[in-house]
């Protein structure tokens, strides 16, 4: 039993090397990716976040007030 799990794993610790370090070269050959429209597209993700963000503080802000009356 012992020595049928220590195979295992044996063969899965070559799989897992295997896998890291083609997955290492592949890294190294890869193209550079243009990311300047995600970037700026995060700037208005962030602009109406906070938008959102403030209608709803002010929502909930205005209806405590208002419970307080």
């Amino acid at each position: 039993m012992i020595q049928m799990t220590k195979k295992l794993l044996v063969k899965i610790g070559t799989g897992v090397a295997a896998m890291v370090g083609s997955a290492a070269a592949m890294a190294q050959t890869a193209p550079t990716v243009d990311t300047s429209a995600i970037t700026s597209a995060g700037v208005s993700v962030a602009t109406v976040g906070a938008a959102v963000f403030a209608v709803y503080v002010g929502v909930k802000l205005f209806k405590w007030i208002r419970g307080a009356l």
